[in-house]
């Protein structure tokens, strides 16, 4: 019997030695051939692909609701699952999808656990487009979404994924046809301090007829009515070589902008130009819109034209009106880092200086009354942190009430939070005043710095009267550091020096012997209608400034009949002034009241007064005398004239010493005391 025998079953076609025995044959026989490649290759990708669509055309796509989901979450690095209804239509050349409950959720961090729910989303593509990779959407109907956007303090946003820069703006493909309907859309900004909720509708049908497309936005910014209607032409003439015009009619609050504008590349949203024409109560307001942090200005009517490219902004031809000061230049704004840098130079032709007054918290548009001088006005500095500017202003002309103000100069820098105006110059028809600001915001409450210089001003360009009672140049420099959130909070503590200098110049004479009391040369100068100057042989005043207190140091002004000698002090925290101004002089006086005069109140109302205390002393003296005779009464009131020239050079060289710019020849040229 032979060994493949089976004593009881005969051995047949299929038994397994025969098969064996076929397997081995055949690899033993086999030869490679590239037609025999290729021909079994394409039949094992055939079979593959008619599998595949047997299984897609049978498929309950309701039962792949969870991988599909698993699949978009990973994706999207988010929660994301479809409660509803999963239906896909792909053997069509305009395959369609259609879900219902998708929800979206947020990042861990978000204390809210939904980002978005969609009521219905239905979805259509073009099929042989789309397996080349190139997407293109007829049709993209959203019904009854519910979106949540929040931007925490850090700047973390729950719409942005790693890798994905936050500036960045949304690249779409095409769209034919792009409905949403009762859309909800809020918005919690921690950064801009922004909060907005409202519906947003789009359609492109009206009485059942194709129609341009139309975008609805109104809900409330802020506490404020905020609509939006931003028309385009059909999206299905859309052709993605060519721009595609829209316009769009903006109201948040008062701030009111009418744009004009093309998207230079469909449905690539970082690529447009656009005419912009805004009017509101201040530049300040559009940070909510924009994010670029402008200063505080009276209401406003502004042009420009902006074009932007991926992350790079360019805001040219801009044209604006500000309260009564005109503006005009060119800016661009690089949003490619987490904090956007604006950059350039603007100019006026005429500065109205109160319209400066909002920029400091202060001026007609200050929302906040205050009875000091110095603005109340809360400074938004956080705002510092969220932008970066180096850019350059000035103004031909300034108009001014009270000072002969001329022309402004200066650089603006914005650094990771510090404000630096550097160099700050501002022109008057004489002299000028130069220096810097600083302010450091990097903590909650900023830290304000100023070094202000005043050189070769006249003082007597400071007083309107036709007669000028006081003549010669001024020379001045304040080094101040104080912390707050207003112009009065950090002037209230502020700490450093205040020098001012004036090296020779002209004092009324009548005035110079008031300021000493002698009764009858001032009596016979003032009756006698004599306008005559005298000497100013120097004035020299230093104050030492601690917690927001003001104190003379030194105060001397030097005359030919009478030297002047002061003190007191100047509050910045209650803006008064208490000073005590005590005249001596240096001729024979006859009749000489020793009261020295004061300076008190207000720095808005200032009063001069008498001391009444040294008047009654003498008088009580002159008294006693009176009953020895009536002659010696007199005594009392003579005043041998005793008081010696002040050292100016000396003064002069000190006041320099602690940061005065005086001049090395006003020291040299000097008076010296007379003998």
């Amino acid at each position: 019997m032979s060994v493949t025998e089976h004593p009881h079953k005969p051995p047949g076609r299929w038994s397994r030695e025969s098969l064996k025995e076929r397997v081995i044959s055949d690899f033993r026989d086999f030869r490679f051939t590239w037609s025999g490649f290729l021909r079994w290759t394409g039949i094992t990708i055939l079979a593959v692909l008619i599998a595949a669509i047997i299984t897609l055309y049978f498929l309950d796509w309701n039962q792949m609701r969870g991988p599909v989901g698993r699949y978009l979450s990973y994706r999207a690095e988010r929660e994301v699952r479809i409660d509803g209804n999963l239906s896909v239509k792909l053997f069509s050349w305009q395959p369609r999808v259609d879900a219902s409950g998708v929800y979206v959720g947020n990042p861990k961090w978000v204390g809210t656990p939904q980002a978005a729910k969609v009521k219905e989303l239905r979805l259509e593509f073009r099929l042989v487009p789309a397996i080349f990779g190139h997407w293109i959407l007829p049709l993209l109907q959203i019904d009854e979404p519910d979106i949540l956007l929040v931007r925490d303090e850090s700047g973390r946003t729950n719409w942005d994924r790693r890798g994905r820069h936050p500036n960045d703006a949304i690249k779409l493909p095409p769209i034919k046809r792009f409905l949403v309907n009762n859309g909800h859309v809020q918005i919690d900004d921690a950064v801009r301090k922004l909060h907005f909720t409202g519906t947003v509708n789009s359609s492109e049908e009206v009485g059942g007829r194709r129609a341009a497309f139309a975008l609805l936005g109104n809900g409330t910014l802020n506490k404020n009515k905020f609509l939006a209607d931003v028309t385009g032409g059909p999206l299905l003439n859309v052709d993605e070589s060519r721009p595609y015009n829209f316009k769009a009619d903006v109201r948040a609050g008062e701030t009111h902008a009418i744009v004009n504008g093309a998207i230079t590349q469909p449905f690539h949203m970082d690529r447009y130009t656009a005419g912009i024409n805004l009017s509101g109560p201040s530049l300040s307001d559009l940070y909510y819109l924009t994010g670029l942090v402008l200063p505080h200005t009276p209401s406003y009517h502004l042009t420009v034209n902006v074009q932007r490219e991926g992350t790079f902004y360019r805001l040219n031809d801009i044209n604006a009106l500000l309260g009564g000061t005109d503006l005009e230049g060119n800016l661009t704004v690089d949003a490619s880092n987490e904090i956007p840098a604006l950059a350039g130079r603007v100019a006026s032709r005429r500065l109205v200086f109160e319209d400066l007054g909002p920029v400091v918290g202060g001026g007609k548009a200050a929302p906040v009354q205050s009875r000091y001088m110095l603005p109340q006005t809360e400074l938004h500095t956080e705002r510092l942190r969220q932008s970066n500017a180096e850019v350059d202003y000035s103004a031909r002309s300034i108009a001014s009430r009270d000072f002969p103000l001329r022309s402004l100069d200066t650089h603006i820098s914005v650094q990771n939070a510090v404000l630096n105006l550097k160099p700050l110059s501002f022109g008057f028809s004489q002299g000028k005043l130069s220096g810097s600001i600083r302010i450091d915001a990097r903590r909650n409450i900023p830290t304000s710095s100023v070094d202000a210089r005043v050189t070769d001003i006249h003082a007597e360009t400071f007083i309107k009267r036709s007669d000028k009672p006081i003549s010669g140049v001024l020379e001045a420099r304040a080094v101040l550091t104080g912390t707050g959130k207003s112009v009065h909070a950090a002037a209230s503590n502020a700490s450093g020096t205040f020098t001012a200098v004036v090296p020779t110049g002209g004092m009324r004479h009548s005035l110079a012997e008031w300021t000493g009391i002698d009764v009858l040369t001032a009596l016979s100068l003032n009756l006698s209608g004599d306008n005559s100057n005298t000497q100013l042989r120097c004035a020299v005043a230093n104050f030492g400034v601690r917690d927001g207190m003001m104190t003379a140091q030194q105060f001397v002004i030097d005359t030919d009949p009478v030297r002047i000698d002061g003190s007191g002090t100047i509050s910045l925290k209650d803006e008064t002034l208490d000073m005590r101004l005590q005249g001596k002089p240096k001729n024979f006086q006859l009749v000489r009241v020793r009261a020295p005069i004061t300076v008190k109140g207000s720095l808005a109302h200032l009063t001069l007064g008498v001391e009444a205390g040294g008047a009654i002393a003498q008088g009580g003296i002159g008294a006693a005398l009176g009953f020895i005779t009536p002659l010696a009464a007199i005594l009392a009131f003579i005043d041998p004239g005793l008081a010696k020239d002040a050292n100016c050079g000396s003064l002069l060289a000190q006041a320099k010493s602690q940061g005065a710019p005086v001049k090395a020849s006003a020291v040299n040229n000097a008076p010296a005391p007379r003998r």
